[in-house]
């Protein structure tokens, strides 16, 4: 990550032209094992870094589109609303 953010301005113009012009392809997810309660190991992939940005913005892109769509009375799945905090509301009115 150091070595990416050396040149980080350059680096994210490279990644930005990659992707708009169809050529960025995302590298294989790294394999982790995370150690379980029972001895056991539950398997973890970790995205790499420029897999990671091109995640979030494309999730922040979505979002935007996506958010005059829902209704207001819509809380699954969208940041800052969640079911719990409806039925806060719900228990507050009654």
């Amino acid at each position: 990550m150091a070595r990416y953010e050396e040149g980080l301005t350059d680096n994210l113009r490279d990644l930005c032209g990659r992707v708009h012009t169809g050529r960025y392809r995302p590298p294989p997810v790294r394999r982790v094992y995370i150690p379980k309660a029972d001895g056991g190991k539950r398997p973890l992939g970790v995205p790499a870094l420029e897999d990671k940005i091109v995640q979030s913005a494309v999730a922040e892109v979505l979002s935007a589109v996506y958010e005059a769509d829902f209704l207001g009375f819509s809380y699954g799945f969208r940041p800052g609303r969640n079911l719990t905090w409806r039925l806060m509301l719900c228990i507050r009115r009654s």
